[in-house]
């Protein structure tokens, strides 16, 4: 049990003192300003109150016993859970009273006051990695979040959930929204990610179509022989091949923001952060497939009738199969197409850069494995040259 004692600081010319209330803990002193000053008369050092006999006195002396019972709520708090609070910590939760000591109420309330910034798929895989971190521990005290944790929680989602190191990567950057903003609101002292190591993955190459099995695939929808429901979701998978769309950015794709030539829109997981207009100008194939879906309508989103995602995912897998595709084809292998075949076709990271609507040229250079065929075969030129 902690010995609180009162004490004053820092006399001034009119003789009053400001108030403390002082404690030891881990051997280190605290002391809490009581944010007032009172005569050095009016104070009793020996009992640790002010006199009865100041004018203020009732009031005073409570704001003291509040001061007193709140350092002790914050002890008592960790001695349940046989838990030791740093100094550092103590600090943290002494100045968030009646907050939040629990990450996970943290996170909810940070939702309520932000989500409405973020896109609707943004909010759900906030929601997913939360979930992950629940699942591994709940209840979760900003007291143990330290680098050790989160390198226990990177191994349970490696080994235990069968992550791959992109997926924790993003998982774990999701997570660090709210980490920081609990450090912004000093309910940490730092972010302990940052002191992390995370085995590389930025060199990871997107899962792309080759020519010929996009060719296979138009072959495939050009036929017209696949049931109503994989037809669909054929015409719309090439759609994102030909236009460079991610699913969720097709499936919102408006008809005001189609014109003859282009495409301008603005994509969801920025519309409400950094919105900014991306132009993709049209391809044939991208107008043929658009026209279909319009058809004589003004206004309403492009696609409308579609199954949803993951349905989607589950047809192209079986349409790959039909084709003789054998790599792991989704929604998401549609972009990497367009940008894939771009590129081989243009050498241009910066072009591409702009219609892939990416906020920095580091995001684009996922795709620049595709230059290294070139710069391989370009090399050989010199192989002419006989020494």
């Amino acid at each position: 049990m902690a010995t609180f004692n009162v004490i004053l600081r820092g006399k001034n010319k009119k003789g009053e003192a400001s108030v403390y209330v002082s404690f030891y803990l881990q051997s280190h002193k605290i002391e809490i300003p009581a944010r007032f000053t009172i005569p050095v008369t009016a104070f009793d050092k020996k009992k640790g109150v002010i006199k009865n006999s100041y004018e203020f006195a009732e009031d005073k002396n409570l704001i003291l016993q509040d001061i007193k019972a709140r350092a002790n709520d914050i002890l008592v708090k960790y001695r349940l859970r046989n838990k030791e609070v740093s100094p550092g910590q103590f600090k943290i939760e002494y100045r968030n009273p009646g907050n939040f000591s629990e990450f996970f109420a943290f996170a909810k309330n940070y939702q309520i006051l932000r989500f409405k910034e973020l896109a609707e798929g943004t909010q759900r895989h906030h929601r997913s990695c939360l979930k992950l971190l629940s699942d591994f521990k709940s209840p979760l005290y900003f007291d143990e979040l330290t680098p050790d944790f989160f390198r226990k929680f990177i191994l349970y989602l490696r080994k235990d959930r069968g992550n791959c190191e992109v997926t924790i990567n993003k998982t774990l950057k999701s997570i660090s929204v709210y980490i920081n903003e609990a450090v912004r609101d000093e309910y940490l002292p730092r972010n302990p990610l940052k002191e992390v190591k995370m085995r590389g993955c930025n060199d990871t190459k997107a899962e792309a179509l080759t020519r010929d099995e996009l060719t296979r695939l138009v072959e495939l929808y050009n036929r017209n022989t696949c049931e109503e429901k994989l037809q669909q979701s054929l015409e719309f998978f090439l759609f994102m091949c030909f236009s460079s769309l991610h699913i969720g950015d097709a499936r919102e794709l408006m008809i005001d923001q189609v014109s003859d030539k282009e495409i301008a829109y603005v994509r969801q997981k920025l519309r409400n952060i950094m919105p900014k207009i991306t132009r993709v100008p049209l391809s044939d194939p991208a107008k043929y497939i658009l026209n279909r879906w319009i058809g004589g309508r003004n206004k309403g989103k492009v696609f409308k009738g579609l199954r949803n995602n993951c349905l989607i995912n589950k047809d192209l897998k079986v349409l790959a199969a039909m084709v003789g595709i054998t790599r792991n084809v989704s929604a998401k292998t549609g972009r990497h197409t367009f940008a894939t075949l771009f590129l081989s076709e243009t050498k241009d990271l910066n072009s591409l850069k702009d219609i892939l609507g990416h906020s920095s040229l580091k995001h684009t250079m996922v795709y620049a494995h595709v230059l290294d065929a070139d710069k391989v075969s370009g090399v050989s030129t010199f192989n002419n040259f006989k020494l």
